[in-house]
Parts: C-alpha cells; sequence; structure tokens
C-alpha cells in the first residue's frame, strides 16, 4: 500500500500528511498531529469525504492538516487521552463496501495508532460497516449513545458557559440542521432560546419549536452556531454578522483566519475556538475507549450530561484565563489563541485521569475496565502499538 508523506505547514505541532491513493481514483489523506509532550497517545479523529464534484478550499491536504490540528487542540483541552488524527477522503462517490474495506486495511496499517469516526458525509451505518472491518474505529458502536447528539450537547454546554447562566431568552441562529444543528437547534428551543435555522436544504431546517430562515445574515441575534461547513466566515461575513457571539461545532469554520477573527475582535463579537466547543463526540470516544464496559452500559442522558458539564468547564476556564491575561476570548484564532492558553486551560489531574475515566454514571463503584485488564486505560497508552512511521 502505497502513501506519500509530507511534513506540516503553517500549523501547529509536527503534523504529518500521508496520501494513500485507493481504487477508482480515490485518495485518502491521514494526517498525524502528536501530542508533543511525549505521552504514547494513540490518534484520534474523523473521516471525512469530500464529494468528487466539490473541490477542498485549498487543497484536500491543507485541510486535513487544519481539521488535525484543530483534533489535538480538542484532545488536549479535554484531556482525552488521544493525540489529533484527521482522515479525508477525495475523489470518491459513495462508500461502498470495497472502500470500506480499503480504509479498512490503511486503518490496520497503523495497528491501533489511529482510530477514526464519523466526519462529514458519512453516516452511522457507514460507522457501523467499517467497524466490521476493522477494530480501529470509535463511533459508539454497540451502544446507544449517538455522537452527532452527544456533540451537539456539548455545543449547548459551551453556549451556557459563555452566557454564565441559561439560555432562555437568547436570540440563536443555527446554521446547518445536520446530524449536530438538528438536535441543538431542538435543545435550545425546549430550554426557551428563540432560535432561528437555516439549511441549504430547506426542508431539513423545519425543526420544532423553531423558525427556518433564508436570508440569515440579516438576522440580530444573541449567538450564531455554524454546524455545517468549514471556511463558512471569512472577512466579509464577519463584517456582515450582527450577534455577539459565534460558537459552534463546524471544524475549520474560518476562511482567512488571522483577517477574520481581528474583525470578529475589533466588532466586539466573541469567538469561541471550535476545538473547545466541538468536543462532544471525543469526549463520549474517550469513555468508549478507555471505559467500553461502562460505556456500553450507560444511559445516553448520562453521557450527554458529562459531555455538556465538560465542555462548559472548560469553556468557563478559557473565559478566566483570557480575563487573566487581559485578553478577549479570541483575539486570534484557534491555531494562535489556543496553544497559548492550553497550560492554563490543561485540567489538573495525573495523567490516569482521562476524561472517559472520569465518567461513571453511578460513582466509582460503576466503573469498568476494559477487558485487557486496564492497563492501557490506567497508562494512557495505546492498547496496540506500531504502525506506519
Amino acid at each position: 500500500m502505497s502513501a506519500a508523506p509530507e511534513a506540516a505547514g503553517a500549523v501547529p505541532a509536527a503534523v504529518l500528511v500521508r496520501q494513500f491513493r485507493g481504487p477508482a481514483g480515490c485518495t485518502l489523506h491521514v494526517a498525524l498531529a502528536p501530542d508533543g509532550r511525549g505521552l504514547p497517545l494513540p490518534a484520534n479523529g474523523g473521516l471525512r469525504v469530500v464529494p468528487r464534484h466539490q473541490p477542498c478550499q485549498g487543497g484536500a491536504r491543507s485541510l486535513t492538516r487544519r481539521l488535525a490540528a484543530e483534533m489535538l487542540l480538542t484532545h488536549q483541552l479535554h484531556h482525552t487521552g488521544f493525540s489529533g488524527a484527521e482522515m479525508v477522503l477525495t475523489g470518491a462517490q459513495a462508500l461502498d463496501d470495497g472502500l470500506l474495506a480499503w480504509i479498512a486495511a490503511v486503518l490496520d496499517e497503523y495497528a491501533g495508532t489511529v482510530y477514526t469516526g464519523a466526519d462529514m458525509g458519512v453516516t452511522v451505518r457507514d460507522m457501523e460497516r467499517l467497524a466490521d472491518m476493522t477494530p480501529y474505529v470509535l463511533n459508539a458502536v454497540g451502544s446507544r449513545t449517538d455522537p452527532g447528539t452527544s456533540t451537539a450537547f456539548g455545543v449547548l454546554g459551551a453556549v451556557e458557559a459563555w452566557a454564565r447562566g441559561p439560555v432562555a431568552g437568547l436570540r440563536a441562529l443555527v446554521h446547518g440542521a445536520g446530524k449536530v444543528g438538528a438536535v441543538l437547534a431542538a435543545e435550545l428551543a425546549a430550554a426557551g432560546a428563540t432560535v432561528l435555522v437555516h439549511d441549504s436544504v430547506p426542508h431539513r431546517a423545519r425543526i420544532a419549536g423553531c423558525r427556518t430562515v433564508r436570508d440569515w445574515t440579516a438576522a440580530d441575534l444573541d449567538v450564531f452556531l455554524p454546524c455545517s461547513v468549514n471556511d463558512l466566515i471569512d472577512p466579509a461575513l464577519a463584517r456582515r454578522l450582527r450577534c455577539a457571539a459565534v460558537i459552534g461545532s463546524a471544524s475549520a469554520v474560518l476562511a482567512d483566519e488571522a483577517a477574520t477573527l481581528r474583525i470578529l475582535a475589533e466588532r466586539g463579537i466573541v469567538y469561541l475556538p471550535t476545538p473547545l466547543v466541538n468536543a462532544g463526540a471525543v469526549i463520549a470516544g474517550s469513555i468508549e475507549h478507555y471505559a467500553p464496559q461502562v460505556f456500553r452500559a450507560a444511559d445516553p442522558a448520562q453521557v450527554h450530561a458529562f459531555v455538556r458539564s465538560t465542555v462548559g468547564e472548560s469553556v468557563t476556564r478559557l473565559q478566566a484565563a483570557s480575563a487573566a491575561a487581559g485578553t478577549a476570548p479570541a483575539p486570534a484564532g484557534a491555531t494562535t489563541l489556543v496553544p497559548a492558553l492550553v497550560p492554563a486551560l490543561l485540567p489538573g489531574r495525573p495523567q490516569e485521569q482521562f476524561c472517559g475515566l472520569r465518567f461513571a454514571p453511578d460513582g466509582p463503584a460503576g466503573w469498568a475496565l476494559p477487558d485487557d485488564g486496564g492497563s492501557a486505560a490506567v497508562s494512557g497508552a495505546p492498547r496496540a502499538a506500531g504502525g506506519p512511521p
């Protein structure tokens, strides 16, 4: 299986992108963003499919790097026990069994040093099929917990922390009513917020308790919640937005990041970095990996509550760290602000207390270590070693 390595450009950490040539002209880009602290952590990130007719702005390799770098920050900020990764597939028309088997072979080649879950263009059913072919899938397969719903509850926790209380009365717009945005919109509406929803597929924006909008850039809001595509917010849109904060789940959401954030800051709009906000699925993945028996038995509502509080606590720490530094929450982008504040945000817990091990619905007595006796979970090491260089 051939792969062409390429060192990272101007993104944090020594991100390495490998390119695997697959069947029918497909290319799988795999980016790894090591933790950088000498911990032997497995990498974990999404599998994203970019449709053949949809070009990647800046190129697929650049996008893969950005997503892996953001994923590393997500893992560090929430102490998940993983380093960063991302897999981006281009040139595919559909994820058929043959293509999934090839992706499984790539994951097998990494021999437990890389895990993946669903990102854009990939369904829960796709992940279930992939999990039948390789053990290196973390997507709540075999449990009642849905990763998209977990992410939505993490965003909800971030909004509550930013608002410093309940969301009732907030004016919110959710951009993108997919597997995260639809749940988020419904939960905000149920909590008493006034919720507008926009989606490129209009019927998906019809959510109980919410109002659909087409001209969403003209809305007067408290919070704008991008849950759709990368590079959505560019300098032009940053000048038009009428909101107090941008808080969402969309990865790599800022185009021309430095210029866009400068405009948001000049206009007094708070931007909570995506790695801080969209962590729900990876927090659930930490439970799935480090406390698998607990995860399989858990009530989804307990997982969602844990995700909501974990993200909320991290946002509260960010706001406190920013205040102590005398800065706004986002004077620079996710790739410049967060690394400077990571030491202040990292939980002061021993290494073995990854967030997945802190989840115990019935308290410590409810914990169940992995079938290997728990050595991997306690040490923080991946269950298998080796893989490509």
